[in-house]
């Protein structure tokens, strides 16, 4: 393993012509360096051998199996030792243990936009070994905290390039690409990384309504007066809202893609006009494979949808079936995991086609 590196004590002369004069006095210099380092070497073997009982508790070292041990004579690098016992010499010789096992670090979940313009929240699980001990000696000093932060860097920008649908239901390959991303870095500095894991947090949404959930405590004594009246006033709450989301969902299955555009320009407003001033082109298929088209038109007035094609160029235009659409506006499809399952297609900006979720919300209540 070690053959494809050559640790010379000598430094390595310039490649191309040099004037003769040149050439005689680095060959003169480098005599004399070789003379001296001989000379000291052997001054060092003299003094551990007067020392002998005392210089093998100090000067020789036990390297267990899992670190390797580089030496450096005379400030020169020379071949990592290990593993057994290790000679090293007084006075000329300094080493510094290098560990060989795995080593693991975690990437904390940071803001990554993808390709298609969306927020998310990715981080990501690193495992890594030192497998050339000189190199990770003399190329950086802080071995942890550079390898870690070229991969923070390295996994915004290759998931930048990334749609949400592959991030979110592609991240094996992802890994394996992000992984390959890193060895190319890492490798001059004697270390490959063997396992990465992403994993995603969550897609942010910088215009997110955020509603506050209320939890209901635990009853200490369901026995007592108040306590029980609190949980027979939760248990008919949950049978209403049961009752109401059952026939929200037999009144939505029953209306036919016409019924259910007139009742979405009914919940159309100024407001909301103002708050999404975007165009929509929707595609349905149906259950017998025809596709229908309708718009949806929120950039002036009060707003304006039907069926057929918008005369303008729209901003979003989406493709979904008429069962998925269904469950869109019964919510029991998130448009997010609709996207990242494929099960609805958007060409445009993601971001501008989520904001429909808005209007679905107005049509349900």
């Amino acid at each position: 393993m070690w053959a494809q590196y050559k640790y010379s004590a000598l430094p390595p002369t310039l490649e191309g012509s040099t004037p003769s004069q040149s050439t005689k006095s680095d060959a003169s210099n480098s005599w004399l360096v070789w003379c001296c380092h001989i000379w000291m070497t052997c001054l060092s073997f003299l003094i551990l051998l007067i020392t002998l009982p005392i210089s093998i508790w100090c000067f020789l070292k036990i390297v267990p199996d899992y670190e390797r041990v580089v030496v450096f004579r005379l400030g020169r690098v020379r071949p990592p030792k290990g593993p057994g016992l290790v000679l090293l010499l007084p006075l000329i010789d300094h080493f510094q243990r290098i560990d060989m096992r795995t080593r693991a670090f975690s990437i904390h979940p940071c803001k990554v936009k993808s390709r298609d313009d969306v927020p998310v929240s990715v981080g990501a699980d690193v495992q890594f070994r030192v497998c050339d001990p000189v190199l990770s000696v003399l190329s950086v000093q802080d071995l942890n905290f550079v390898i870690q932060n070229t991969a923070e860097n390295l996994l915004a920008q290759s998931l930048g390039r990334k749609y949400l649908r592959e991030i979110h239901g592609d991240r094996i390959r992802l890994a394996e690409h992000f992984k390959e991303d890193i060895n190319e870095q890492v490798k001059p500095w004697g270390v490959c990384v063997e396992h990465v894991d992403l994993h995603m947090e969550a897609v942010l949404r910088p215009h997110e309504e955020h509603v506050n959930l209320l939890n209901t405590p635990q009853a200490v004594n369901p026995n007592g007066g108040f306590e029980q009246l609190i949980m027979q006033f939760v248990s008919m709450a949950k049978q209403a809202s049961a009752t109401d989301a059952k026939g929200l969902t037999v009144a939505v299955t029953d209306v036919s893609l016409h019924e259910m555009l007139s009742r979405l320009e009914g919940s159309l407003s100024e407001s909301l006009v103002s708050e999404i001033r975007s165009s929509y082109q929707l595609y349905v298929i149906q259950n017998d494979g025809k596709r229908s088209a309708c718009f949806l038109d929120l950039t002036s007035g009060a707003g304006l949808s039907g069926m057929g094609v918008l005369t303008s160029s729209p901003d979003v235009t989406l493709e979904i079936t008429e069962a998925d659409l269904l469950s869109l506006i019964r919510g029991d499809l998130n448009a997010m995991a609709a996207y990242t399952t494929g099960r609805l297609l958007v060409t445009g900006n993601l971001q501008t086609a989520l904001r429909l979720e808005k209007v679905l919300q107005k049509m349900r209540s």
